[in-house]
């Protein structure tokens, strides 16, 4: 049985936005929603995709001050941004998804996942923002 907790819009760094490409409605739908859909099913509790995380437009994203290249582009498969108020539960479930790449932000209570890579890894940030190598998953 398949369960779908989230809506698109929630997969939007702007929950109002009108004009989403078809492709990253087509990413989400494909390699986002149905990782977190059975995890959420399975520890029994709400997820919320961050409000800064998902689509993000490269214009908003070079509007904002950043880079323009980031994963949440969708340039590649796209990345995500989860929270909830079990973290270390979700931490645990995301570790072991087909998620390649997932870095924790203890301290601002979110996980990024991406497909970035060939290999699944684990990253946690540190007190500067910078990505520290936990290891590989699997």
């Amino acid at each position: 049985m398949y369960y779908d907790y989230f809506s698109i819009k929630e997969f939007l760094v702007d929950r109002v936005m009108v004009d989403v490409p078809i492709h990253v409605v087509d990413k989400i739908e494909k390699h986002h929603k149905p990782i977190i859909n059975p995890i959420r099913h399975k520890i029994g509790q709400p997820i919320q995709v961050s409000q800064n995380s998902g689509y993000r437009s490269k214009d908003w994203e070079l509007s904002h001050g950043r880079s323009g290249t980031s994963e949440h582009t969708f340039t590649g498969l796209g990345a995500v941004d989860y929270t909830c108020d079990n973290m270390e539960l979700l931490l645990q479930e995301l570790k072991a998804s087909d998620y390649k790449r997932i870095c924790y932000y203890p301290d601002q209570k979110f996980i990024h996942c991406d497909h970035k890579g060939d290999r699944y890894h684990e990253f946690e940030v540190d007190e500067d923002g910078k990505w520290q190598y936990k290891g590989e998953r699997k």
